[in-house]
């Protein structure tokens, strides 16, 4: 299934890079939803592999559902394939600006969405599994930096990693790496905002200079906002226990009346029934505040356990087990203090004499106290618990976090379509996502971190598939998920790493680096050039991007693939080169063809070549009597547009176009 056929000729020398034309593919204009007409002109060009899609979400609404089937059948008719390029979703529920907040409602709108699109984009399936690209994230989350120095991390936890320090044995200092970062955004997955984390370098008063990348800062906000967390509920204690000294002192005061025999004294007896009445107010007061902290303490166990990793959890759970061993004789004495709650209640109609009332309301108050002091001791042994935890990661790195959302709004629209097809038998014909690595400053934009977000979703797929028994063997469950969940590299896209500083053989090392490690899950192509500062859309050979080499990693990888067994279907390479059109005026289609060497003929004795893009000093080059770069290939009249426009939409409806057939447009005859 090589991508580089080989069509060599006399004259061609060792050093040939030539592909078929049905092997190259282009999007139509993302820009409107006349996509029916959209591919109908690129099928007039002679593409054979058509990604049809819109940049808007509301705009791919547009697309009436008639026009995908119409699509399809074209498609067959002309024995083209088609793709989709879905719009502008962030996949995992960021927002779309820098300021907006993150919620699940987002990640859950977005995942409906997105099974809305596969469900519609399997009408465009003539048996084949149609790619469905997304971007696999759009937000801001980094700023890459050549040779910028940071922190070293545990990317599960999110601690800082130590090392011994050469110059004090005894003490360790953290450890510095290269991270190539110099910024990123942190989102709060309790409250979802979002927060810039920038790179800055400290003066001590030592004299010594400490990093604080962006990282160590993501650890220092999560320890300072669980430390305020826990403020809260520290806060709340000390509260109660200021409203139980002034209790206390109220009880204090009418025991002293009550021995000293005071109570008969009209002024101490006004005073015994103001503290009463205080009495009352402060112990309604303190339950209260008990309320809210009960709440407040489990809410806060509540973002524990949601946040922290499993180790932290554990840890969590034995230590309020021992507590609860702690406090096991305050919950007995509770007990016992209801009970005698209880008698008072029973007893409560034998009271006679103004004597007795007033000893019940004596006992009443003295068994209250007893209780709030029970409480308290209970609260104090709790609240210390959670006061030891570490900081559970509440801010998380927007590009980690999105990676795990993006997985899990992939894989559940995923699984739902698939068992809804499989019901009518069709599940085979399932679209695949196909993830695309967007704008270096995105989630997912490199290797590493797309392949990781697929091999997640990839997994969370066939956790799912078996859990709602749409398959009974788990090795199933696994080929079905690499089936369905793959790669869209975009070569122009990853070209844009020199904005961070690489430039020259370094960013080619670097783009093909990021090439071989993403080459095993990719799936689709997105070919594109540029300069690497701009998302260009030049045709290939027009920028710097190293198209041919990262072509042949791909296709090395591919051939590997397919003798595994493990290519459901041949990868698609769509020339994206929208930016040449819509600010140069002219199709790049014969630009592509030339760089792709391309085996075309022009109308002559003997057969044309298009020159050798990787030998410039081919004299086939220099000799060439037509260029790309000229204005169009074939010098049609002006009439011919005039008359037919620039497509068959304008033919007359007797041939099967459009335009009026009460006469013939060339002689003015009638037509019949």
């Amino acid at each position: 299934m090589s991508f580089y056929k080989s069509y060599k000729a006399s004259m061609d020398g060792d050093d040939v890079f030539r592909t078929s034309a049905s092997r190259l593919g282009a999007p139509t204009s993302p820009m409107v939803a006349k996509q029916l007409e959209e591919t109908g002109k690129r099928l007039n060009e002679g593409v054979k592999n058509v990604e049809i899609g819109t940049i808007s979400a509301d705009k791919f609404e547009f697309i009436p559902d008639q026009h995908f089937d119409e699509i399809r059948r074209i498609a067959k008719l002309t024995d083209a394939k088609i793709s989709v390029h879905g719009p502008l979703i962030d996949l995992a529920g960021l927002p779309e600006q820098n300021g907006g907040r993150w919620s699940e409602d987002q990640r859950k709108g977005a995942e409906e969405q997105l099974y809305s699109i596969l469900e519609r984009s399997f009408k465009l399936s003539n048996g084949e599994n149609v790619p469905v690209v997304f971007h696999a994230g759009h937000f801001h989350s980094q700023e890459f930096e050549k040779g910028k120095m940071g922190i070293a991390r545990d990317l599960k936890t999110g601690k800082i990693l130590f090392e011994d320090d050469p110059e004090n044995p005894d003490e360790k200092k953290p450890k510095i790496v290269q991270t190539d970062i110099r910024s990123i955004t942190a989102v709060n997955q309790d409250t979802g905002q979002v927060a810039p984390l920038e790179y800055e370098e400290k003066f001590m008063i030592d004299g010594s200079k400490q990093i604080y990348d962006p990282f160590r800062r993501l650890y220092s906000l999560n320890s300072s906002s669980w430390d305020e967390e826990k403020l809260k509920i520290n806060a709340r204690q000390k509260e109660i226990e200021e409203l139980k000294e002034r209790l206390n002192i109220k009880i204090k005061e009418n025991e002293t009346i009550e021995k000293t025999g005071l109570i008969n004294d009209p002024k101490y007896k006004y005073s015994f029934g103001e503290n009463q009445r205080d009495i009352g107010r402060l112990s309604g007061h303190i339950k209260n505040e008990f309320q809210k902290l009960n709440s407040e303490y489990e809410d806060l166990y509540d973002k524990f356990m949601k946040f922290a990793n499993k180790e932290q959890q554990k840890n969590l759970i034995d230590n309020i087990k021992s507590a609860r061993e702690n406090i096991k004789p305050l919950e007995e004495a509770e007990k016992e203090i209801q009970k005698r709650f209880q008698k008072i209640v029973e007893n409560k109609d034998k009271i006679k004499t103004p004597e007795e009332k007033m000893q019940i309301q004596n006992d009443i108050m003295r068994l209250n106290n007893e209780e709030l002091n029970i409480k308290t001791e209970e609260a104090k042994e709790l609240i210390n618990v959670l006061s030891l935890t570490d900081a559970p990661n509440i801010w998380r790195y927007t590009g980690e976090f999105a990676i795990e959302k993006t997985a899990d709004t992939v894989s559940s629209a995923l699984s739902r379509l698939y068992k809804n097809l499989k019901k009518d038998g069709k599940q085979d014909s399932i679209p695949f996502i196909a993830l695309e690595n967007f704008f270096v400053n995105s989630p997912m934009s490199t290797a590493s971190d797309l392949r990781k977000a697929i091999e997640d979703s990839r997994a969370l797929l066939a956790e799912k598939l078996l859990n709602d028994k749409s398959v009974s063997s788990e090795d199933d469950a696994k080929k079905i998920a690499e089936r369905l969940i793959g790669a869209t590299w975009d070569v122009g896209h990853i070209n844009n790493l020199r904005k961070g500083g690489w430039e020259g053989e370094e960013l080619k090392e670097k783009v093909l680096k990021e090439t071989k490690e993403i080459a095993g899950v990719t799936r689709h192509v997105h070919i594109t050039d540029n300069f690497g500062f701009h998302d260009s859309h030049l045709p290939p050979g027009m920028g710097n991007v190293p198209i041919r080499e990262i072509m042949e990693e791909l296709e090395k990888k591919w051939f590997e693939l397919e003798k595994e067994g493990k290519l459901p279907q041949a990868p698609r390479a769509i020339v994206e080169a929208g930016g040449f059109v819509a600010e140069i005026g002219q199709n790049p289609q014969i630009a592509t063809l030339e760089y792709f060497g391309s085996p075309l003929y022009k109308v002559s004795p003997s057969p044309y070549f298009w020159g050798n893009p990787g030998n410039p000093s081919d004299p086939r080059s220099i000799a060439a009597t037509y260029s790309a770069y000229r204005e169009s290939f074939v010098d049609f009249p002006s009439q011919h547009f005039n008359m037919y426009g620039s497509s068959f939409t304008t033919l007359p409806k007797t041939v099967g176009g459009a335009t009026g057939n009460e006469s013939s447009r060339f002689s003015g005859t009638p037509n019949t």
